[in-house]
């Protein structure tokens, strides 16, 4: 029996991935994130410029933070390394390691420097980076990419997560048609 089908999976749990599913979520779409837990800022004993958090909280803090935020916000999470990914015609089926399969009928990856997606879905690159537009769309239809993976931010946890939204902001505006704006 298979899953049911998120509108967009982000790859990537880390401030980009995150950030994005944060406002994924807002906007009501089925949101799912699979988030291999290996984002640099795991390491990171303090953050101390993250807008809005003059606490300087540990990396792992402030990641806690924005996945409780975007699970508020409705997006489902699942710790997993994924391995595969195959358009079976409309929608993804992105493989983890743990065997599991998610389904979507959109990709956002924000997975870092970690190329195996990338690869299988032959997505261009510019260098060691995935080439896309303005908007983070990618060279494959429905495929999105965030953060460092596209290597237009530094690799800051503000920078990375304000991405995220950037690219986010433009996939939902791809699907309604129309310029997303998120006042609530």
């Amino acid at each position: 029996m298979r899953e049911s089908v998120a509108d967009v999976l982000v790859v990537g749990g880390g401030p980009a991935g995150a950030a994005a599913a944060l406002f994924l979520a807002r906007a009501g779409l089925r949101v799912s994130v699979v988030d291999a837990e290996a984002s640099p800022l795991f390491r990171v004993t303090r953050v101390a410029n993250f807008p809005g958090r003059p606490d300087a909280p540990a990396g792992l803090e402030l990641l806690a933070d924005l996945r409780r935020q975007a699970e508020e916000a409705g997006a489902g999470w699942t710790p997993g390394y994924a391995v595969d990914v195959e358009d079976q015609g409309g929608v993804f089926a992105v493989r983890l390691r743990q065997g599991r399969v998610r389904f979507a009928e959109r990709l956002l990856l924000a997975t870092g420097e970690d190329l195996r997606l990338v690869g299988i879905l032959g997505l261009e690159r510019e260098g060691t980076f995935v080439a896309t537009d303005r908007a983070g769309r990618t060279s494959y239809p429905r495929v999105y990419a965030a953060g460092k993976l596209r290597g237009l931010v530094p690799e800051h946890a503000a920078t990375s997560a304000g991405d995220g939204v950037w690219v986010a902001v433009h996939l939902i505006s791809d699907l309604r048609g129309e310029p997303y704006r998120d006042h609530a």
